[in-house]
């Protein structure tokens, strides 16, 4: 057909530390990546609002010498579901990329993480990162959760609550025999980390940073356990029983579908995902690889591209 453009499919998926895209063609063939600097769902201000737009002008113009894209699926962190600010990502994409606003959704990031690993209502994702949640997403759609309640509250068996054990093992050694805390593998871990061994050291680098940051000190208690120290060896256990509450708490919910453990929390130690597999029955599966995100949302996409405005693709939604 004379004029006629093949679907272009754009996927994206934000992050802290960067936000990645991939285009994809319409037989769902990589043409370009790339990514842009990070964001989240976490716009508060006229001035986030125009980090954010800065953002995908940057990524518009990446993108300039690919072709227009006939949809867009973005995963968005924190954004969660049906909230106003999916409707301003929404828009702002549709401006950008000068697309009518039934050509793009925006999906909260768990969803995208969801699909790259399971069809909708097939299994349960288990995510440990800085934070942690466990995820389900029903063959009508429904998203159902179990955790992710955030650092204040409870993120067990993630990365904050991996560090947070730690340095409270060590600072209530240090209450009862000043010394004996710090001196431990993983008081040694921790220090060098924090970059002194007091309370005041550990305070800056505990409050002065985000949540981020005190995920970060749980590459220090893994330092600990590849060296032999038994705390940390036993908190990584605990890590593995506080995720798999999670996939038993789902599971009492949908049934006994398979389980797919994932996150770079897990790979701080293998006592992770092996008190996981003991405490969760069969089928589990443990992600060994981070799953290409981006090019799923982009083919994904694709799909949306023939029924805009119909709803989340694969979901009969």
């Amino acid at each position: 057909m004379p004029g006629f453009e093949p679907p272009l499919g754009l996927g994206i998926e934000t992050g802290g530390t960067a936000s990645r895209w991939c285009l994809v063609s319409a037989a769902g063939e990589v043409m370009a990546r790339g990514d842009v600097a990070p964001m989240t769902g976490h716009v508060f201000s006229e001035a986030d609002h125009e980090r954010v737009r800065s953002i995908f002008a940057d990524l518009a113009a990446q993108l300039a010498d690919h072709g227009r894209p006939s949809a867009i699926v973005a995963g968005v962190t924190g954004i969660g579901s049906a909230s106003q600010t999916t409707a301003l990502f929404t828009r702002m994409l549709a401006d950008v990329f000068q697309c009518v606003e039934k050509s793009v959704l925006v999906v909260d990031d768990m969803w995208l993480g969801y699909r790259a690993r399971f069809a909708p209502g097939e299994g349960i994702v288990i995510y440990a990162g800085t934070g942690s949640i466990g995820y389900h997403l029903t063959a009508g759609g429904e998203i159902m959760r179990a955790g992710g309640y955030g650092v204040l509250v409870d993120d067990g068996g993630a990365a904050t609550w991996i560090a947070t054990e730690a340095l409270r093992f060590v600072l209530r050694r240090e209450d009862e025999v000043p010394g004996s805390g710090w001196s431990t593998l993983i008081g040694r871990a921790l220090s060098e980390a924090v970059g002194g061994s007091s309370w005041d050291a550990a305070r800056v680098s505990i409050y002065g940073g985000d949540r981020g940051s005190l995920g970060l000190l749980a590459r220090a208690v893994g330092a600990a356990d590849e060296a032999g120290d038994p705390e940390a060896q036993r908190i990584f256990a605990r890590a593995g029983q506080e995720l798999a509450r999670l996939a038993l708490a789902l599971r009492g919910r949908v049934g006994l579908k398979p389980v797919a453990l994932a996150g770079r929390a897990i790979t701080l130690s293998p006592a992770i995902a092996e008190s996981f597999a003991a405490a969760v029955a069969p089928p589990v599966r443990l992600a060994d690889a981070s799953p290409d995100v981006p090019a799923v949302a982009a083919r994904l996409a694709v799909e949306f591209a023939a029924n805009p405005g119909r709803g989340e693709p694969g979901t009969g939604r």
